[in-house]
């Protein structure tokens, strides 16, 4: 256990203290992986400690069954949407805070079953743009080149509706959206390469 907090507070340090130089004007391009699918990222250097990024994330499409709650979705799941971050590098290193917004292209589609109640339904985003926060870096690889990474989370709940207009459906349907705004974010996380011009 002890070994192992070394280790990491180790990586962490040496993350640390690989900055990406980073000039004024500095435009980057990048393509990596998030939990939205594959992305494409552009980020533009305000200052030495700042910048603005933009991700276009998508691609990834799951047919499978979905828990959500107590309920079951048998169904597909399509992931996708666009990020506007702003980055800030406090120690002017690797290290990056950031804040921003996920405008979500994000929906899961099929058959729910909720305890014998079977209806046709839908889960995305309650707020399909909604603020984020994350925490990373971008440490350099080799002149130009640098690897990034984020986790944070989408301050957002998720949300169940149905066409389908029979009472008990829709008494489910609100029952499933009550317990899900105990839950009122979703997690972010992403891995990227990026080269600097």
């Amino acid at each position: 256990m002890v070994l192992k907090a070394l280790i990491t507070a180790a990586a962490l340090a040496g993350i640390g203290t690989m900055a990406t130089a980073q000039d004024v004007g500095d435009v980057s391009v990048g393509i990596g992986s998030t939990n939205f699918g594959l992305s494409l990222q552009g980020e533009y250097t305000v200052s030495p400690k700042a910048g603005v990024r933009g991700l276009l994330m998508g691609g990834l499409s799951v047919e499978d069954e979905f828990e959500v709650d107590e309920a079951t979705i048998d169904g597909e799941a399509d992931f996708g949407g666009i990020a506007v971050i702003g980055d800030y590098y406090p120690l002017g290193n690797a290290w990056r805070i950031s804040g921003g917004l996920f405008i979500s292209n994000t929906e899961v589609s099929g058959i729910v079953n909720d305890d014998g109640t079977v209806y046709d339904g839908t889960i995305e985003f309650k707020n399909s743009v909604a603020p984020m926060i994350t925490t990373g870096f971008d440490a350099e690889l080799a002149s130009g080149w640098s690897l990034s990474g984020d986790i944070g989370f989408i301050i957002t709940t998720l949300e169940v509706s149905s066409d389908d207009a029979d009472p008990i459906v829709q008494a489910d349907i609100d029952e499933l959206n009550d317990d899900l705004e105990d839950v009122p974010v979703f997690p972010f996380v992403g891995l990227g390469v990026n080269y600097r011009f």
